[in-house]
């Protein structure tokens, strides 16, 4: 396949599937006149979602070194054709000072999905995510929107990987992904909070047919999600804000006090799981160490 008259190739990184997916892709390779690369991490390699995405780029740029533009698509996305690529392909190419783009995303049912958002504040970590997007605190898109023919777009802070067309040069003058800091949680928020510091911006398309949906499957680190997303949150800020968030540690303290009795009353009336309740506790015991 080409697009706008680039070469393409694949490269899977597995971070450990057991549902036939790496046979499933293999079966793919062998009737594809795409080129497909599998990558099987050793044991004890980092299989984090950074960690894959920093060894599949490694990979890509020593296998296929003319290439110029990384496509970032995770498992829990969909895209219907190659027309949001081409797009995205001919905007980097045009407007030099874009590191990325992402594009409009819907769910399955047709649902609007999260694009990405402004860079984060201590106020809204204080806050919590709930009131945080109750009040739009994080509302991603604060830019008109262009047009460049039948291309529309503008600029966010943060677009979520999910998925992410990036420019090679781009994505090697960051550094990619910090694996060790982000593993998981904010790891797509830091890369474009260090872009923004190189003189890069990233840009959202419009586009149908692109989905980022999960379908509700929670893994073991989703059941995290909560502690996860605090502890990352602490440590993107005292990187991009300073020490500053270190103040707001007390008021963090009687939120999340205030959210574990309101849980504790939720669960004597049936509406509050226990592990809700823990989670809480937690961040109360480590909020003042950096949720660590």
């Amino acid at each position: 396949m080409k697009a706008c008259n680039y070469e393409t190739a694949i490269v899977v990184f597995d971070a450990g599937s057991t549902d036939g997916s790496v046979e499933w892709v293999r079966d793919f390779a062998r009737q594809s006149d795409i080129k497909v690369e599998v990558l099987i991490p050793e044991e004890g390699a980092d299989t984090s979602f950074s960690g894959g995405i920093n060894a599949a780029t490694k990979y890509a740029a020593e296998k296929f070194p003319q290439l110029e533009y990384y496509f970032f698509f995770e498992t829990d996305n969909f895209i219907a054709s190659s027309d949001p690529i081409r797009k995205g392909i001919r905007l980097l190419d045009t407007v030099g000072y874009l590191a990325a783009t992402g594009f409009t995303v819907t769910k399955h049912s047709g649902a609007k999905a999260g694009i990405g958002c402004s860079f984060p504040t201590v106020q809204q970590l204080v806050l919590g995510q709930h009131v945080t997007c109750l009040l739009h605190l994080d509302q991603p898109i604060r830019n008109q929107w262009w047009q460049d023919q039948d291309i529309v777009w503008t600029t966010c802070d943060a677009v979520f990987t999910s998925p992410l067309l990036a420019r090679r040069t781009a994505w090697e003058k960051s550094e990619g992904l910090d694996a060790r800091q982000f593993p998981f949680s904010d790891c797509d928020v830091d890369w474009a909070w260090r872009l923004a510091k190189l003189g890069w911006k990233i840009a959202v398309i419009q586009a149908e047919g692109v989905v980022h949906d999960n379908r509700e499957a929670l893994s073991q680190w989703s059941a995290q999600r909560v502690i996860h997303f605090h502890r990352a949150r602490m440590k993107l800020l005292n990187r991009h804000v300073g020490s500053k968030v270190a103040a707001a540690k007390p008021l963090l303290f009687i939120r999340h006090a205030m959210e574990y009795v309101l849980l504790r009353l939720l669960n004597l009336a049936g509406r509050a799981g226990k592990e809700k309740i823990e989670l809480r506790s937690q961040l109360m015991r480590t909020v003042f160490n950096d949720y660590k």
